[in-house]
């Protein structure tokens, strides 16, 4: 659902909260359309791509599929979702290699991440956002030029965004993806900075190599 409508002189933007915000450019996305016409043909099941277990198969037996086509489960969401980025298909295609192969992999750590810079300002988020109402807790940092939203639901990082300080933040990546308690860690610690010295021992060898 669209977050604004433009109307007047075409550069006032008309937020939903009611907040006006002037704009030079207006950039709008919508996305990419998975191509799922061969499975459907064949009588598989589609959704807005195509439908796949965490083994990467269709709901036609030894039938699998992998990539910006499909529609599997994004473990900060709890749903299935297509999720049509580069890290994921690698991911994906992997395990449905090795299970073509006639052995047993699964992917259960499937994420929506994205990472942009314009004019030397650099944003990268990933996860989901849920709101207050749906149990989220919010962490936010603000200072000039820089942004930090840390998302968090029970005892996991649901989701970050991170606007002019993004160094590191393939840490926050792993809490989401490998589902890291975050009781087991100093999360007080890493909400000012993405260090491995928040984890433990153990989790630095597990996640990091060793590395401190």
């Amino acid at each position: 659902m669209a977050q604004y409508v433009v109307i007047g002189n075409g550069n006032t933007a008309f937020m939903k909260s009611g907040k006006t915000v002037r704009f030079d450019v207006l950039v709008l996305a919508v996305g990419v359309r998975a191509n799922t016409s061969l499975i459907k043909g064949i009588g598989g099941e589609v959704n807005r791509g195509i439908l796949i277990s965490n083994k990467m198969e269709t709901s036609i037996p030894d039938i699998y599929a992998a990539g910006d086509c499909t529609e599997g489960e994004d473990i900060s969401f709890h749903d299935k979702r297509v999720l049509a980025i580069l890290p994921n298909a690698y991911m994906q295609g992997n395990c449905a290699g090795i299970n073509m192969a006639g052995g047993s992999s699964v992917f259960d750590k499937g994420i929506p991440m994205n990472s942009i810079g314009f004019f030397g300002l650099h944003a990268m988020t990933a996860g989901s956002y849920y709101t207050a109402e749906q149990g989220c807790e919010l962490y936010e940092e603000k200072s000039e030029g820089t942004l930090k939203r840390l998302f968090t639901s029970g005892d996991y990082l649901t989701g970050f965004i991170l606007i002019g300080a993004t160094e590191r933040a393939g840490i926050y990546t792993s809490l989401i993806r490998e589902r890291i308690p975050l009781s087991s860690i100093d999360f007080e610690m890493l909400k000012k900075t993405a260090t491995s010295t928040a984890f433990s021992v153990e989790k630095r060898k597990q996640f990091f190599g060793g590395v401190v």
